[in-house]
Formats: structure tokens, sequence, C-alpha cells
């Protein structure tokens, strides 16, 4: 459970890629800083990403756990690598015992979901997620609707406040008569 909660946290705080968590190498982190280097990643990317509290310390509980192994890798079972499909193998597992259906990638669009309903702007996550195109990370996100009414009315509080004249009365618009 230990080894599972810090990948999972990586991957739904970080927004992480399998792969990038497969290949993860302890030099690449830095838990103090609150960072962690993604180097050659999907598009030959080098990339920092930014670590939440929650994640660092999943890492901290794991990292004196771990036990020896043939390479540097972050994440070992058995003493090796995770192979290609162990993050979706064990959510697989989890998720029969609670019911539910989840994949590594819907971490991924599950991170992008938590960042923009929270205020993260959209370049923000893009840059985080280490996507060439704004249009992808468009397609991974998606607004609730509380934050859509959220922004609908904050926004028109202000287009509200900037038509009204020092009377409180609105100002015409430019093309009425």
């Amino acid at each position: 459970g230990v080894l599972d909660r810090a990948w999972v946290l990586l991957m739904l705080h970080s927004g992480l890629r399998t792969g990038e968590v497969r290949r993860l190498q302890c030099a690449d982190l830095d838990l103090e800083g609150l960072r962690l280097r993604i180097e050659q990643s999907k598009g030959l990317q080098d990339r920092t990403v930014p670590l939440s509290q929650a994640t660092a310390e999943a890492l901290r509980t794991y990292l004196p756990l771990r036990g020896p192994g043939d390479s540097d890798h972050v994440f070992l079972y058995r003493h090796q690598p995770l192979s290609p499909t162990y993050c979706y193998e064990r959510l697989r597992t989890y998720g029969e015992q609670c019911a539910v259906t989840i994949t590594p990638h819907q971490l991924r669009h599950t991170c992008a979901t938590l960042l923009l309903n929270a205020g993260a702007p959209i370049l923000t996550v893009q840059t985080i997620l280490g996507h060439r195109h704004i249009d992808t990370t468009l397609g991974y996100a998606r607004l609730y609707d509380g934050t859509l009414a959220h922004d609908y009315y904050a926004a028109m509080q202000a287009v509200e406040y900037s038509l009204e004249d020092d009377h409180g009365g609105m100002i015409a618009s430019p093309d009425t008569d």
C-alpha cells in the first residue's frame, strides 16, 4: 500500500504519465523543494513538476521501505523497476474492491480537472502535464458546474460594476439609442 499510495498521488496531484512514474529516478526527486524533474518524456520534453505536501510525505514514507534494487528507479517492486502494466493492474484491483473502474490515465485527467477548478490557469495546467498544445490540455480538464457558475457571477459582477455611473445608474452602451 505504501508504494501504491506514493505513485498514485504522483499521478493524481502532479499529473504524471505511467511511463514517467516508472522511469523516475531517485536523483530526479527534490522533496525539500517540493518538485521533481521529468526528463525526456513524451515528445522528448523535460519539465519540472511541483509536488503536493501529501505526495512528498507519501514519498518520504515509501523511500526508506523501498529496499535495494539493480537501478536508481524510485519505484521498485520485488527489487525491479515497475513493469509497464503494474500501475494499471494495481488500479484495476483497487477498483474491483470499490466497484469502480479506474485507469492510470484517468488520474492524469483528474489532476487537470482539480487544478483548473481550484483556479489554476490553463497554461499552468498545460505546463504541469507537459502538453505541447493547449487543445490537448483543454480536452483533459472539465469545469465543474459550481466553478462555472462562480466564474460567471464574478465576471458578470465586474461587467455590471463597469457599466454603472457614479450615481449607481446604468450607463447606456454605445450601440443603444
